[in-house]
């Protein structure tokens, strides 16, 4: 029976014998496949008590913690400190039998528990002691309470966990201030360099949208604003990054594949608050822009088909149906102005599919083909 960690070798191994002209990236997504569909019955039962394990540790965290804020005024200082010390500790110490058994699922639950609580128990003890000071410094502490035990126990789900404790620390300052919220970038980049090393997929899936986020907000935060189109500018660069990557360095195609479809978010996001965020923009003005949007979407599902890249085929039908609905509840009030836009941009699609149609045509030779037939 195939294991995951020779999917994963697998995976890693493929793209280096693409480039030394041993297989064809046909074959090799055609292996990769079929090793996949073996283990799908096996690693998803794994992922599935995985996660129950994880939302269980969470249950359990926040019924302990329930307990102890019910009973927290009846009990002595030193009994409540000792609660939430012997707590965490009763987890961690948990977590590390549990890896020594061969439990990971389970450990990592516990490592998640520990790190639930600790953050519980930063909040309580500020309560008790009456500390004052900037309330977002305490998710701070909890998150790098989290990261230090994450990185002890090499636990993925407290690394993540950490990382949505950053993000929540970010939005918290930025509410605070109104205003981008720099420190965050730094902090950003420590936490996905170390998930991206681990080879945690969903984290750097999640940091990806983590920062995404961050950037479309520059839009609307940095001064003499909006700066939609900057925002633009960016995604743009990370979409030719990961262009880049999934053509000229096999080796981190995956990487690639996903900051081709971080910048296409970007640029969609900034897009889209360009029509419908902006005050009275022009019709004219909307509809060139909604071309644009219209035109970068059909690109990005054409690419995704021709490459296999389903994340970024599926975003971008997503993206196409969230502007058709835009654009008809923004011109709601002009049933003319609707249905010219609509059969304008219909017709620039169906060209754009022509296209498409006759470059697919050429790149496969199929015109000579026929030539030589007749």
């Amino acid at each position: 029976m195939l294991g995951k960690s020779y999917a994963d070798r697998l995976e890693r191994d493929l793209p280096q014998w693409i480039a030394a002209g041993w297989i064809s990236r046909d074959g090799a997504n055609a292996i990769l496949s079929e090793v996949q569909e073996r283990e799908s019955g096996e690693t998803g039962s794994h992922r599935l008590i995985g996660i129950l394990s994880v939302l269980g540790a969470v249950l359990i965290g926040a019924g302990v913690l329930s307990f102890v804020a019910a009973n927290w005024e009846a009990m002595p200082r030193l009994a409540r400190l000792g609660l939430l010390v012997g707590a965490i500790w009763t987890a961690y110490v948990g977590a590390a039998i549990t890896f020594q058994r061969g439990l990971d699922m389970f450990a990592h639950a516990l490592v998640l528990l520990g790190s639930v609580i600790f953050g519980a128990s930063i909040m309580l003890i500020a309560q008790m002691y009456h500390m004052n000071g900037n309330p977002p410094d305490t998710v701070v502490l909890w998150a790098a309470g989290a990261l230090l035990a994450g990185a002890a126990f090499g636990s993925n789900p407290s690394i993540v966990f950490s990382l949505l404790l950053a993000c929540l620390w970010a939005g918290w300052e930025t509410q605070l201030q109104d205003a981008v919220f720099w420190p965050f970038v730094p902090v950003w980049a420590l936490l996905a360099g170390l998930l991206v090393w681990r080879d945690c997929r969903y984290g750097e899936v999640i940091s990806a949208f983590a920062i995404g986020t961050w950037i479309v907000s520059l839009g609307y935060l940095l001064p003499d604003g909006p700066n939609h189109s900057l925002v633009m500018l960016l995604g743009a660069l990370i979409a030719g990054i990961g262009l880049a990557l999934t053509q000229t360095v096999t080796l981190y195609e995956r990487h690639g594949r996903l900051l081709l479809v971080l910048g296409y978010v970007v640029i969609f996001a900034a897009m889209l608050a360009e029509q419908f965020f902006t005050y009275k923009i022009p019709f004219e003005t909307l509809a060139v822009l909604a071309l644009i949007t219209f035109a970068v979407s059909v690109a990005a599902m054409w690419w995704g088909i021709r490459t296999n890249d389903k994340t970024l085929t599926r975003t971008a039908y997503a993206a196409f149906a969230i502007e058709v609905v835009g654009i008809y509840l923004k011109t709601i009030g002009s049933l003319m102005g609707t249905s010219m836009f609509f059969v304008s941009a219909g017709l620039g699609v169906i060209a754009l599919a022509t296209g498409a149609f006759w470059v697919n045509r050429r790149i496969n030779g199929q015109p000579d083909t026929e030539r030589a037939a007749s």
